[in-house]
């Protein structure tokens, strides 16, 4: 809707939204992003009109930024009243109704809802960093799981008292600019890093938004890696060449050759704020991962990934609100 307010009609209307409770905005948040994906309200013609597709994903996201199980969620929710008037909810759904609309829901439209706080935040040129993290399948604690390596040392296991256990590997691509989620993909480690360069910069082409740079750490420095970005995407890359400083080392490849005579040292520092979301990421919402299957753990991150786009646009538009209303103090 066309604002016709004046500036300081604009001003004062926006610090009354920004006076509402953290959780409010950011429920109102995520609404329109939903809206803005065209995320559809029902999947199924024949589901019960009980609550809709948006108000699941909303309390799913919700649950992951509170960190918390689907029982314990449900228990909170009930007293947060604000939160489910907000939603157009008289009563909180079901834990197990959580659960089985987690179980149900599409992979791919949830991932386009990280393409969706790109135009949000209005964004329209790309300056992306791709780097790789792993987040633990279980909650035991490290001290119980090298105990049960030592008590199962055998022959052809691991020596006493080495920790070894796999994890879930997931590899992100974030805008640097905004420190946003633009898209995840995931294996199991521990893993080579190369192999997930160009399966998550495809989910990131879906944005059709202009991407100028892309930025990596050395181990995704693979002449394949550099011809992708500079013929499918148009950018150019920023990643440092294995071994390149070496005397006698021959760089072998041509896009390879032209990233040594390219690379910018003070332009790839930009690349550590990718380390910057995944610590944030981690520190709210813990390292470890609550579902037990496979495809219940790749949502939960890809909600994850959610929840701390919609936190960080929040801080953003705070931060640009309070920007623009400080005086201009004249010389």
């Amino acid at each position: 809707m066309p604002c016709r307010l004046g500036w300081d009609g604009f001003v004062s209307q926006n610090w009354e939204n920004a006076r509402q409770n953290k959780l409010v905005r950011i429920v109102r948040r995520q609404k329109r992003v939903l809206e803005r994906a065209r995320y559809p309200r029902r999947a199924s013609k024949y589901a019960n009109h009980l609550y809709s597709d948006h108000q699941h994903i909303i309390l799913l996201a919700l649950r992951q930024h509170f960190r918390k199980s689907y029982r314990d969620f449900c228990d909170l929710m009930e007293a947060c009243t604000v939160i489910l008037d907000e939603l157009g909810l008289k009563k909180v759904p079901h834990w197990t109704t959580l659960q089985k609309f987690s179980d149900r829901a599409d992979m791919r439209r949830l991932e386009r809802l990280l393409l969706a706080c790109l135009d949000e935040a209005r964004l329209r040129v790309l300056h992306l960093a791709v780097d790789s993290t792993g987040f633990s399948p279980t909650s035991a604690s490290t001290y119980y799981v090298r105990a049960f390596e030592v008590r199962k040392d055998r022959p052809g296991r691991p020596r006493r008292g080495f920790l070894m256990r796999r994890y879930v590997k997931q590899t992100m691509a974030a805008e640097m600019k905004r420190q946003l989620i633009v898209a995840v993909s995931f294996c199991m480690g521990p893993a080579n890093d190369s192999p997930e360069f160009t399966k998550v910069l495809e989910k990131v082409r879906l944005a059709r938004q202009k991407v100028k740079i892309v930025m990596a750490d050395k181990g995704y420095d693979a002449e394949k890696n550099h011809q992708y970005v500079r013929e499918v995407l148009g950018a150019r890359t920023m990643i440092p060449l294995r071994a390149a400083g070496r005397p006698g080392v021959k760089v072998w490849g041509r896009y390879r050759r032209k990233q040594k005579r390219e690379f910018d040292e003070r332009e790839y520092h930009q690349r550590a704020k990718i380390e910057t979301i995944h610590s944030v990421e981690k520190r709210r919402m813990g390292d470890h991962l609550l579902a037990k299957g496979v495809s219940q753990q790749r949502k939960e991150l890809v909600l994850r990934a959610f929840a701390y786009n919609i936190g960080r646009l929040e801080t953003l538009f705070l931060l640009l609100l309070r920007v623009s209303t400080q005086p201009v103090r004249h010389a």
